[in-house]
C-alpha cells in the first residue's frame, strides 16, 4: 500500500476493544487499549490520527459493523477514516497460516490490519448504507431468526406427537400437520389431548372450519378423534408430554405472531422505498425477499460493477477448495449467504408465475443432465440471469416490463432456432 496510508486494526469485545497500529511497512508499532464507549473511542482514535500525522490517511480495520464494532464503524466513519472488514473464516485461516493456535485479541488486530496491508482475499472496504437500509437490513434478519425458531419448536412438536400420537406423521395422514393452525387450535382446545376422545364432533369441527377444512371437515374430524382414542401412555408421563406440547404451542404462537408484526413492518418500509417499489414488481419478489435485496444488494451495487455484484451475491460458479476437502465444494470468502438465499428463494417462486423464468430454468435443466444436482443448477444460473435484471434496475431508472422480456426471450429462440438449421 500507499506509504502515506497507516493502518490501524482493533478486536472488538463486549467491554474494551484492542487496536494495534502499523508502520509504514505494515509492522507491528504499538498497541492500544480502548474502552467500549464512544467517548473513549473517539478519543482513542483523534490520538492515532495526531500519531500518524496530517499527511497519513488512517485506515480502520473491523470485522464486523454490527454489534462488537458499530461504535468503532460509526467513530471512524465520523472522523472521516477509511474504514474496512476483514471476513471472520479468513482472519481464522490466517491465525493459522501464521502458526497462532488461539485466538489472541492483540494478535487478531494485527492480522486483520496486516490483511489489509497485503490486500489478501476476505478483505474490503465497508460498504455504506442509508439508514433505511440498516433498519431493513435488521428487520429482515430478525424475520430469518423468528423462522428459524418456529421451525425448531416445530420439529420438537413432531418429536412429542411420534411418542404421542405417531400416526398423525404417518405419510398418509389426511389431518392437520404438526406445525398447521389446525393443530395448533386443537392443543390449545385440549392440550395433550386430553379430553379430546370424548369431544363431540361438532366441536372439533367448528374448529376445522376456521382453518378452511371445509367438506372434509366431518371426516378429518372423525380421524382426529380416532387418533386420540389410540393414546396409550400412562397418567405421569403424559402429564409430563402435556406441559411439554402446552410451551411449544405457545413458542409456536409467539414466533407466528412475531412474524406477523415484522412481516408488516417490512412490507410498510419497502413499499415506502423507491428502490423497494421497482423491484416489487419483478416475478418472485415478495416483500421479505425484496427487503434483503434492498438493504444487502443495493448498497454494493451502487459501487460494484455486475461481475463482482454476482460474486458478492453467489451466483457465480465460483468455489473454494483446500487440500483437506478437495471433494467438497464451498463458496467463495466474502459471498453474503442472505442474498444468495433471497435471489435462489426468488427463482423458485418466479417459475410458477412467469413463463420467460419458466422457460429459461427448463433450458438450464436440459442443459445440466447429468449433473449431481441439476435443479440446484439450474435454480442458480436462473438467479444468475434475473442478477443481472437486478442489477440493472438499481443503477438505472429502468423499470421492469415483462412484455419486453418476452419479445427478448422470442427474439432468442429464434436465432437460436436459425443457427441450428
Amino acid at each position: 500500500m500507499k506509504g502515506s496510508v497507516r493502518i490501524v486494526g482493533f478486536d472488538c469485545g463486549e467491554d474494551e476493544h484492542a487496536a494495534v497500529l502499523l508502520d509504514e511497512a505494515g509492522e507491528f508499532e504499538r498497541r492500544v487499549d480502548v474502552v467500549n464507549e464512544r467517548g473513549q473511542i473517539q478519543e482513542s482514535l483523534a490520538e492515532l490520527l495526531l500519531a500518524v500525522g496530517p499527511d497519513s490517511q488512517l485506515v480502520v480495520v473491523v470485522e464486523s459493523k454490527r454489534s462488537h464494532g458499530r461504535i468503532v464503524a460509526d467513530v471512524a466513519c465520523e472522523l472521516g477514516c477509511e474504514l474496512w472488514q476483514v471476513n471472520t473464516v479468513a482472519l481464522n485461516h490466517f491465525r493459522d497460516l501464521e502458526g497462532q493456535p488461539r485466538k489472541d485479541d492483540e494478535w487478531d488486530a494485527y492480522l486483520g490490519a496486516r490483511m489489509v496491508y497485503l490486500r489478501m482475499g476476505g478483505c474490503r472496504v465497508a460498504i455504506e448504507t442509508t439508514e433505511e437500509e440498516r433498519i431493513l437490513s435488521r428487520l429482515t434478519r430478525i424475520h430469518s431468526r423468528v423462522t428459524e425458531d418456529r421451525k425448531r419448536y416445530v420439529a420438537r412438536l413432531r418429536a412429542v406427537l411420534l411418542e404421542l400420537a405417531p400416526q398423525m406423521l404417518h405419510s398418509s395422514w389426511e389431518g392437520p400437520q404438526p406445525g398447521s393452525k389446525a393443530m395448533q387450535y386443537l392443543l390449545e382446545r385440549w392440550p395433550g389431548f386430553k379430553g379430546l376422545e370424548r369431544a363431540q364432533m361438532r366441536s372439533i369441527e367448528k374448529i376445522l372450519h376456521r382453518c378452511r377444512y371445509g367438506s372434509k371437515a366431518p371426516h378429518v374430524a372423525k380421524l382426529i378423534r380416532e387418533a386420540a382414542r389410540g393414546i396409550c401412555v400412562a397418567a405421569e408421563e403424559r402429564s409430563t408430554l402435556t406441559l411439554e406440547l402446552d410451551l411449544l404451542v405457545r413458542q409456536i404462537r409467539l414466533c407466528n405472531e412475531s412474524m406477523d408484526q415484522v412481516y408488516a413492518e417490512i412490507a410498510d418500509r419497502v413499499e415506502r422505498h423507491p428502490m423497494g417499489k421497482k423491484l416489487l414488481e419483478m416475478h418472485g419478489n415478495g416483500p421479505v425477499i425484496t427487503g434483503v435485496l434492498v438493504s444487502e444488494l443495493f448498497p454494493v451495487a451502487r459501487t460494484s460493477t455486475e461481475p463482482k455484484c454476482a460474486t458478492y451475491a453467489g451466483v457465480t460458479p465460483l468455489s473454494r477448495k483446500s487440500g483437506k476437502s478437495l471433494d467438497k465444494d464451498r463458496l467463495t470468502q466474502g459471498v453474503n449467504k442472505r442474498v444468495l438465499h433471497a435471489l435462489y428463494t426468488a427463482s423458485v417462486v418466479a417459475i410458477k408465475n412467469s413463463a420467460v423464468d419458466r422457460a429459461y430454468y427448463h433450458k438450464k435443466l436440459r442443459d445440466y443432465a447429468g449433473h449431481p444436482k441439476p435443479h440446484a443448477a439450474a435454480f442458480i444460473a436462473l438467479s444468475r440471469q434475473r442478477h443481472k435484471l437486478l442489477y440493472k434496475l438499481m443503477t438505472t431508472d429502468a423499470r421492469y416490463d415483462k412484455e419486453i422480456l418476452i419479445a427478448s426471450h422470442l427474439e432468442r429462440q429464434e436465432q437460436e432456432r436459425i443457427a441450428t438449421a
